[in-house]
């Protein structure tokens, strides 16, 4: 069975993202009856409390970097924004509290957040000791080409958003919830992914480029990649993905973790491989799930079993000292269900006895049968081999 239950993890996630929605609802109208509750962030910027539509925010140029406007220290507090153009422009420890961009672009030249804030931990409540809000900002139906450096963007919501050529870097991602978004060349540097989920998103590129290390926990999270064109880059791309997630779970010894993404990486680099090497992954993967699925080795000893308990009934087979063989015409003739039935559980008795080397007492292969026979002993002997590491090696994880 597999550690991760996508279906449970997905379900768990549609439920904690309409929590988080409401909780944000919650807040925000608490917020904009009594603006006191938040005045740990004043003075505030003239955005705050209001909804702003089809404004450019910025500079109307595509600019290098060190040429972005700068905005330095504000408070954006409760803001809706709506459709509104982010570009060319510099936010240094800002404030995004509770601030919903919707269809919103952050494009042109692209827009950096440097130790901005877009999450609201402390509770408005009274007493608040122990308590925690987690008033957040959301991204919905959004277009972002950002740089994200020493945020903390903890508990935000991306929904049905495009993020490409985005970085984050020594950021805080906790509990962070990505879904329905398209994800082009991301770039995660140093930062902090415990409780980190995606849900059906697509992703082509994401990569980690630690100097220390990106931080998971057992709550981190990546659904299953979409699919979409469905060629060979695309493989080769998803396979990538599933490899770096992988790396990155093993690095943070998380290795139940590690095992399922490594298995749905081998997954998608099979569709990539060429007629022998795929040959050689197929053998791989139905042995043992590329050494992650140990009940694939009883499902494939199994069919073996089966399999050969058909070709001693071919090819003959002695039972009570009586040659059965059915590629024997005469054999056929006199063939009965209940004959059948008989002659199968023999022979499969002998398949089962020559797999696990312990031999049979009423049955023996027939000499026309002997190839098969050792063919079956030796398969036998490195399947439970197969089979056996496996196992010990899923339950000392």
């Amino acid at each position: 069975m597999p550690y991760i239950n996508f279906k449970e993890e997905n379900y768990k996630l549609s439920k904690q993202l309409a929590n988080r929605k409401n909780n944000n609802i919650n807040i925000r109208k608490k917020i904009i009856k009594d603006h006191n509750l938040v005045r740990e962030y004043g003075p505030f910027d003239e955005f705050s409390f209001k909804n702003i539509k089809n404004k450019i925010i910025g500079s109307d140029k595509i600019l290098d970097e060190i040429d972005f406007r700068l905005e330095v220290g504000k408070n954006f507090v409760c803001v809706n924004f709506y459709n509104c153009k982010f570009q060319n422009i510099k936010f240094v420890d800002c404030s995004f509290i509770g601030c919903n961009f919707n269809r919103c672009m952050f494009e042109s030249g692209g827009v950096v957040f440097e130790n901005c804030t877009f999450t609201k931990s402390d509770s408005i409540k009274t007493p608040s000791l122990n308590i925690k809000d987690n008033f957040s900002a959301t991204f919905e139906e959004c277009k972002i080409y950002a740089k994200f450096k020493g945020c903390d963007l903890s508990y935000s919501i991306f929904e049905n958003s495009i993020l490409k050529n985005t970085s984050f870097e020594l950021s805080n991602m906790q509990a962070v919830i990505v879904t329905k978004c398209d994800l082009h060349d991301i770039e995660v540097c140093d930062s902090d992914f415990q409780k980190f989920k995606t849900c059906k998103c697509y992703i082509n590129n994401f990569k980690f480029n630690d100097k220390y290390m990106t931080t998971f926990d057992e709550k981190t999270f990546f659904d299953k990649l979409i699919e979409r064109k469905k060629d060979r880059d695309e493989y080769e791309g998803i396979y990538t993905v599933y490899q770096n997630i992988a790396d990155k779970y093993k690095q943070n010894n998380l290795n139940s973790n590690f095992g399922e993404y490594y298995y749905l990486a081998k997954k998608e680099e099979h569709k990539t491989l060429g007629f022998l090497p795929k040959l050689e992954s197929y053998l791989y993967w139905f042995s043992c799930g590329y050494g992650e699925r140990p009940i694939y080795s009883i499902y494939t000893s199994l069919f073996i079993i089966f399999l050969f308990a058909f070709l001693y009934l071919i090819f003959g087979i002695e039972i009570h000292e009586q040659l059965v063989q059915y590629s024997n015409l005469q054999t056929l003739e006199f063939l009965s269900i209940d004959k059948l039935y008989r002659d199968f559980k023999e022979a499969f008795f002998l398949s089962v006895s020559l797999f696990t080397g312990v031999g049979g007492e009423n049955s023996i292969a027939a000499l026309s049968s002997y190839f098969w026979a050792d063919i079956e002993m030796l398969i036998g002997v490195i399947m439970t081999g197969i089979g056996t590491g496996t196992l010990i090696r899923k339950i000392i994880r």
